[in-house]
C-alpha cells in the first residue's frame, strides 16, 4: 500500500528531529525559568537595571550593561578562587551565612550540592550509583533513581534506601523518596546513562537498557552494609 512508505518515511523524520525538538523545549523550559527569576520585571531584574543606569540611560541597554557586569564580576571571582583564594572565600560566605540559622541551613545544603557538581570533586556523583525501584512485584511499576549512599535506615522497623527520582526532561527537580530496600535492585546503567533517558524522556532507553525478548540476568536487591 501507499501509505505504509508514506508513514514510514513520516516516522523517521519524526524520530530524526525529536532529539532536536526535545533540546529546543529543555532550553525554552530553561529560559523561562531563569525569565522569571531575573527578568527586566523581577525584584532582580529591576537590581540590575539599576547597577546599568549609571552608565546609561536606555532601560533595556541599562538591563544589559548590568548583567554584563555581574557575570564580570562572577569572572573576577572565579580567577580569585582558581589563584589560591578558594579558601579564604569559601570560609568568609560559610562564617557569615551560618550566622543566620534558616539561611545557614539552606546555604549549607546548596553548598553541598554545587560541591557535587565541581569538576574537581565530580566522584562524589559518578559514586551515586543508579537504581531500580520496584512496587508491586513482578507485574508493578519500575522507576530509575539515584541512590546516593548505600546505607540502609530503619523506619518503623522496616529497612529502606533513600532514593532520588528525578523529573523529566530536566532532571534538577524531582523528589527523595525512602523505598524498601528490598524493593531497590541494582542498574547496570552509569550515570551518563541515567541522565540521558530522563533529559530525552525515555527515547534513548533502547540505548542503555535491555528490550523485551532479549535474555538478560535479573537484577539483584542491594546487599545490606
Amino acid at each position: 500500500m501507499i501509505l505504509r512508505p508514506v508513514t514510514r518515511f513520516f516516522l523517521a523524520g519524526v524520530f530524526a528531529v525529536l532529539p532536536l525538538v526535545i533540546t529546543i523545549a529543555a532550553v525554552i523550559w530553561v529560559a523561562g525559568f531563569f525569565g522569571q527569576l531575573v527578568g527586566p520585571g523581577t525584584v532582580l531584574g529591576e537590581f540590575l537595571r539599576s547597577l546599568g543606569l549609571q552608565v546609561a540611560t536606555d532601560k533595556t541597554m541599562a538591563y544589559v550593561v548590568g548583567w554584563v557586569f555581574v557575570l564580570g564580576s562572577i569572572f573576577l571571582l572565579g580567577v580569585l578562587v582558581e589563584t589560591g583564594a578558594r579558601r579564604l572565600i569559601f570560609e568568609r560566605l560559610d562564617a557569615l551565612a551560618n550566622h543566620v540559622p534558616l539561611v545557614g541551613g539552606i546555604y549549607g545544603t546548596a553548598r553541598q550540592l554545587v560541591s557535587m557538581m565541581d569538576k574537581k570533586k565530580s566522584a562524589d556523583l559518578q559514586g551515586m550509583r543508579v537504581v531500580f525501584c520496584q512496587f508491586g512485584k513482578e507485574t508493578g511499576a519500575a522507576f530509575l533513581a539515584l541512590l546516593p549512599t548505600p546505607k540502609v535506615f530503619s523506619i518503623g522497623g522496616v529497612d529502606y534506601h533513600a532514593v532520588l527520582i528525578p523529573s523529566a526532561p530536566v532532571p534538577v527537580g524531582g523528589s527523595l523518596i525512602f523505598v524498601p530496600a528490598k524493593s531497590v535492585v541494582t542498574a547496570d546503567l552509569t550515570v551518563d546513562a541515567f541522565m540521558s533517558i530522563y533529559v530525552s524522556m525515555g527515547v534513548t532507553g533502547p540505548q542503555f537498557l535491555p528490550m523485551a525478548g532479549t535474555e538478560e540476568e535479573p537484577a539483584q536487591p542491594l546487599p545490606r552494609p
